[in-house]
C-alpha cells in the first residue's frame, strides 16, 4: 500500500530540537532577569523569543507528527505485511505532550524511532520507505 505519511512522522527530532531550545530561552531569561545589577536587555528579549517561538514551533511540529501517524497508521490498516495497531498513538500523543514536558522525550523518541523502523519498506511495493 502507497503512502507518503511517515515523511510527517519523520519531523519527530525537531520537536526534540525545539523542545531544549526552549528550555534553554526559559533558563536564559530568567537567569538574565533575576541577576544583580544592570541587565542584559537585549540577551533577555533573545531569550524570551527565543523560548516563545521555540515552544510554539515545537507544539507546531508535534501535531504535524501526530497527525501524520494517524493517517499513516489508518493508511496501513489493512497492509498484508505489518497493520499497525492504534496503540502506536500513544507514542504520538507522548511526542504532542513532550512538546511541553521534555522528560517524555525518554519515551516518545525511542517509540517514534522504533515505529519508522517497523515502517520501512511499507511506501510502496517494491520500493524502501527509509
Amino acid at each position: 500500500m502507497s503512502s507518503s505519511w511517515w515523511y510527517g512522522v519523520a519531523l519527530f527530532p525537531l520537536v526534540a530540537v525545539t523542545t531544549l531550545l526552549s528550555d534553554f530561552g526559559s533558563r536564559t531569561f530568567v537567569l538574565v532577569s533575576s541577576s544583580g545589577g544592570d541587565p542584559n536587555v537585549a540577551t533577555g528579549i533573545a531569550s524570551f523569543v527565543l523560548a516563545v517561538v521555540s515552544f510554539w514551533g515545537g507544539i507546531f511540529v508535534a501535531l504535524v507528527v501526530f497527525g501524520c501517524l494517524l493517517a499513516d497508521i489508518r493508511t496501513l490498516g489493512d497492509d498484508e505485511h505489518w497493520s499497525p495497531s492504534l496503540v502506536w498513538n500513544l507514542g504520538g500523543l507522548a511526542h504532542l505532550g513532550a512538546a511541553v514536558s521534555s522528560p517524555l522525550l525518554i519515551i516518545s523518541i525511542p517509540t517514534l524511532t522504533y515505529y519508522l523502523y517497523r515502517r520501512r519498506g511499507r511506501s510502496a511495493p517494491g520500493q524502501s520507505a527509509i
